[in-house]
């Protein structure tokens, strides 16, 4: 794996005001000139000799990654012939370079952003999901909403109508996964996101802090900080993902999606690391650890102590398209999108890529 060069923030501000004046121009989604659209799942095998580079946009090595991760860490990718190259940078600075062929993909959340370039022609989908939230018990210390007990009450069964009025910090400012989030646990006590007091975000340690001095009521806690909030016994987590999609994507842009026999190895590989490395709880096989705290740059501790996260190594994207449909749905009420009436979420999502990983003969054994 090669690591690009990080781009200044000015660079990346420079490339969403062009983004911003060019979208219109751009190719629809159904319009590659390639006539790789055109093709089946069945027609887009990939070959032992299939090569390529795919360079990726990351915000941070995140264990919602782990695939990925690994497959950079254990040079699967190499040994498939797939030169992966990752770019440290935000997603909303990502997205751009992906739109205008800078940057192959993005490893990301679905954002409101997605829908925009959609309604704009942009030729962005998601190709591959991660994560498959599981059902947890209440309580349980995960990345997710966190409050204190002397307001919501104990950890196995809180009492969200406490935040009413209070001050919450979301990482987006109530937009996005992380406002829909929120608003759906609010709605089981009849609250919603706008019954409470939306403070400026916070993210990584300041969020912690800032719950536990008492500066807000309610924050989102990210990875791996889940595992300092749960040593501190005046904390309890109010709110996660739901089961199922957790919206966790690789977004291909035209560069990636006119090589589809590339991003199917790519997926294959996936597949492969995730059956290898994450099967079962994964913390308790040694290598996985290891090779995960050097590829998210914790301790092994903290891999070993965060919340088991499960990945189905088919990468089905059953339930993507209802997932989509719901964040949309959000995000037009909170006023996020540039038009008014929903657009149709299947032309955001190619499933072809996981059909064709889990259907062709796998060429990266």
């Amino acid at each position: 794996m090669r690591r690009l060069p990080g781009r200044s923030t000015t660079a990346a501000a420079a490339a969403l005001l062009v983004l911003s004046g060019t979208l219109a121009a751009c190719a629809s989604p159904q319009a590659g000139a390639s006539g790789a659209d055109e093709k089946s799942a069945t027609e887009m095998c990939p070959t032992a000799d299939t090569k390529g580079t795919i360079k990726i946009g990351m915000s941070s090595p995140l264990a919602v990654f782990a695939p990925l991760l690994l497959g950079i860490e254990t040079g699967a990718f190499d040994k498939a012939g797939i030169d992966v190259e990752i770019e440290k940078i935000p997603s909303a600075e990502s997205l751009p370079l992906v739109a205008r062929g800078q940057l192959d993909a993005q490893m990301t959340s679905l954002s409101s952003a997605h829908f925009n370039t959609l309604k704009d022609g942009v030729d962005v989908r998601w190709i591959v999901p991660m994560d498959d939230q599981q059902e947890i018990p209440a309580g349980t210390p995960v990345p997710g909403y966190w409050s204190r007990k002397d307001i919501v009450g104990s950890a196995a069964s809180p009492d969200l109508s406490k935040l009413k009025g209070a001050d919450v910090s979301t990482p987006t400012g109530g937009t996005g996964v992380s406002g829909l989030i929120l608003d759906n646990a609010l709605k089981k006590v009849g609250l919603g996101i706008n019954d409470v007091k939306l403070s400026p975000p916070l993210v990584g340690p300041d969020a912690l802090s800032a719950l536990a001095n008492g500066a807000i009521s309610a924050a989102w806690i990210s990875a791996p900080l889940e595992v300092e909030a749960a040593k501190n016994p005046d904390l309890v987590p109010i709110a996660g993902y739901e089961p199922g999609v957790t919206g966790t994507a690789i977004m291909a842009g035209r560069t990636l999606l006119d090589r589809p026999e590339v991003a199917v190895k790519f997926t294959q590989v996936l597949s492969q690391v995730t059956t290898k490395y994450l099967d079962g709880d994964y913390r308790e096989n040694p290598e996985t650890v290891r090779l995960l705290a050097t590829a998210e740059e914790v301790d092994e501790s903290t891999i070993k102590n965060s919340a088991l996260l499960a990945f189905d190594p088919s990468f089905s994207m059953d339930g993507t398209e209802k997932f989509a449909d719901d964040l949309q749905k959000f995000s037009l009420e909170r006023g996020e999108l540039e038009y008014d009436e929903p657009l149709d979420s299947a032309d955001l999502i190619d499933a072809r890529f996981t059909e064709a990983a889990a259907s062709c003969e796998s060429v990266v054994g």
